[in-house]
């Protein structure tokens, strides 16, 4: 029996090692067989591997991602003592040999940038980091997904097609969104503290958002042709107004200049995160999304979680068909998994 139960614990041990992961910590005291360089180890990586990278009182520096990897620090909120800091992470692809990013996770991070390099890149996901600068879509990509982010600046978009940015907190940034003119790019369930406007923004689908101006009245011109729907304006300032739609855009159901009755959160300020921003029971908001959910980073699927928390890929289930077996025989295992998910 002892033998059968080693089997089975190597069995495990191989089907969770089909995509390797990799540990990095770069602190001294890193537990043996962890890497301590980040970019060794990308390098070293192959194609749909994972990669959980420690907090560390030191930097990972500036990578370049050029294969499908899923990149994991351990949330920026400091939890840990410290967070999981890179400067700049590039998205690109090589010739020698043919090689791209595609399909890359990018989650629970202190970063500064992301950059897309190349127009081939698709199926992104960015999601529960914190971002110093922006994160900047390369011209010509697609299907990008840009969600549960901290953002001390903008998006550039670059004129990309199929992007989602929801669920997003912007610290206080006059632009929040800048550089895109398609049709299929939904700015969904943010929060825009010291929000002018967009900048150079078209034809995008704009819902269930919160803005909060930061004192000064807006007219339209650096963004046209967007449908604004159930998102909430509002500037503590009576002498400055938000309409919604802006001037040049067209939409329904919002409500322009209404409290939006945060829990906690000052209005008119930057974003505080010892402050509370889920919304009051009174609040106009409160299940009043297009979805039914509150307007908003805490409604639709999946709600804004401070510090970029998030569920590694696991084994949730494995059941075996033939526990009893002769020297030889083969055991059948049925195995159900949970990827790593906000």
């Amino acid at each position: 029996m002892k033998k059968y139960i080693i089997t089975i614990l190597m069995l495990s041990f191989a089907i969770i090692a089909e995509a390797t992961i990799i540990n990095v910590d770069n602190k001294p005291n890193r537990p043996s067989g962890y890497v301590a360089n980040l970019s060794a180890a990308i390098s070293n990586a192959s194609a749909g591997d994972t990669i959980f990278i420690y907090p560390s009182n030191t930097t990972y520096g500036s990578i370049t991602v050029t294969k499908k990897l899923h990149l994991f620090g351990f949330g920026y909120d400091g939890t840990d003592g410290y967070n999981s800091t890179l400067n700049y992470l590039y998205l690109d692809t090589t010739s020698t040999p043919s090689s791209n990013p595609t399909g890359t996770t990018i989650q629970g991070l202190d970063i500064s940038y992301v950059n897309g390099q190349k127009p081939n890149i698709t199926n992104i996901t960015i999601a529960g980091n914190r971002v110093r600068s922006y994160v900047s879509v390369g011209t010509g990509c697609s299907n990008w997904i840009i969600k549960n982010n901290y953002f001390e600046n903008s998006v550039y978009v670059n004129n990309a097609t199929s992007i989602v940015i929801s669920n997003n907190v912007f610290r206080g940034h006059s632009y929040g969104i800048q550089s895109s003119n398609s049709s299929s790019v939904v700015i969904s369930h943010n929060l825009f503290m010291q929000w002018n406007y967009f900048t150079t923004v078209y034809n995008a689908t704009v819902s269930n958002n919160i803005f909060i101006c930061n004192s000064s009245s807006y007219t339209g011109t650096n963004m046209a042709n967007n449908t604004f729907t159930n998102n909430i304006s509002y500037c503590s300032n009576s002498s400055y107004t938000y309409t919604l739609p802006p001037t040049g855009n067209t939409g329904s159901g919002n409500l322009q200049n209404q409290n939006p009755l945060f829990v906690t959160g000052p209005i008119n300020s930057y974003y505080n995160y010892s402050m509370d921003y889920h919304l009051q029971a009174s609040s106009p908001g409160k299940n009043a999304g297009t979805d039914g959910t509150d307007i908003g980073p805490y409604g639709g699927t999946k709600p804004f979680v401070w510090g970029g928390a998030f569920s590694i890929p696991k084994i949730t289930e494995m059941t075996i068909s033939n526990p009893i077996i002769n020297s030889g025989t083969n055991i059948n295992v049925n195995v159900k998994a949970k990827k790593a998910e906000l």
